[in-house]
């Protein structure tokens, strides 16, 4: 988990969907596996680079309403980018269920807010 959350965020959202099915794998969870070894063998010689002259933190927030079809939680996502290359990202389920689309904004602006700090 420390080497894809470290190295590969390209693939911390496809992995932390996978995950949740550990204990009980069905067909297309292993379909989705494969994907991803496919991806990770094609895009091995990729990296981050940390360059340029721009020092501005820039923050972009997402999540979806009810998105998780089993637990109807929303999952968030939020990254901030540092001279061109990403310093922090996040990509994981609401710890509670939102009742609105508002409400789920307004948390994981909230979660943003305390990740940037």
């Amino acid at each position: 988990m420390y080497v894809m959350v470290c190295t590969r965020p390209d693939i911390t959202q496809a992995m932390g969907v996978v995950n949740r099915y550990m204990s009980n794998p069905g067909q297309e969870h292993w379909i989705a596996v494969e994907w991803i070894t496919i991806y990770l063998k094609r895009s091995s010689d990729m990296a981050l680079c940390y360059g340029g002259t721009d020092v501005c933190q820039y923050g972009y927030v997402d999540s979806n309403f009810a998105g998780d079809v089993d637990s109807r939680r929303c999952t968030i996502g939020y990254v901030f980018t540092l001279k061109s290359g990403v310093g922090s990202w996040v990509s994981r389920l609401q710890k509670i269920v939102s009742l609105s689309l508002t409400k789920a904004e307004y948390i994981t602006g909230i979660e943003a807010c305390k990740g940037m700090i």
